[in-house]
């Protein structure tokens, strides 16, 4: 809980940086990998967000999902409810902007670039809150991107990255022994070596 009654969720491998209380008109924080807010409506105050010193989401009182973790493909925000204006930071006097409605995600890309994706899964974005991994189409690559942050874990791919797709829902409850019985049921060949590093093996 921040100062102001603002609720926030960290995924693992995440972290929030904010003051002990906050003064001016405007509410800072910083975030990095993946976070959850539940923003208190202050009109007079509104609420920004700096991501990983790339992209910045302002708001007045709203709930939103933040996915910025280094190493995976761009900056993704998705709006659960209320209304966001989410922008490129260093874009100079004229910022490009999108504003989201409930249930659309704001997507910068590598190349600094933002879009608007109007048609989101945000069952799948919130998983991680409700204490699940939801796979629905998942490559294996993005699974372990999961799985590792989560379990503590190094994936190393042996020759190549599998193509596989994945799908359905699994607990974060699961032991890793049960995981990597999930793995080898799932056809993902592997072997675990000393210091928590998984090779992903083509056999």
């Amino acid at each position: 809980v921040l100062p102001d009654g603002t609720r926030a969720w960290l995924n693992a491998a995440s972290s929030i940086t904010y003051p002990a209380a906050f003064t001016g008109n405007t509410r800072w924080v910083k975030v990095s990998g993946e976070a959850y807010f539940e923003v208190a409506k202050m009109e007079d105050m509104p609420f920004h967000v700096a991501i990983n010193d790339k992209a910045e989401v302002r708001v007045l009182g709203t709930h939103f999902n933040i996915n910025a973790y280094e190493g995976d493909p761009g900056i993704k925000t998705t709006l659960l409810e209320g209304s966001i204006q989410t922008s490129l930071l260093g874009a100079g006097k004229n910022p490009e902007y999108v504003i989201l409605k409930p249930g659309q995600q704001a997507e910068i890309t590598n190349d600094q670039k933002i879009k608007r994706n109007t048609s989101v899964n945000t069952d799948q974005v919130m998983a991680w809150k409700n204490g699940l991994f939801n796979f629905e189409n998942a490559s294996l690559k993005e699974v372990m991107r999961q799985l590792s942050r989560w379990y503590d874990i190094e994936v190393v791919y042996e020759q190549g990255i599998p193509q596989m797709v994945f799908g359905g829902e699994m607990s974060r409850n699961v032991s890793l022994s049960g995981l990597l019985s999930g793995l080898e049921r799932a056809g993902v060949h592997f072997r675990i070596e000393e210091g928590n590093r998984l090779i992903v093996t083509p056999y």
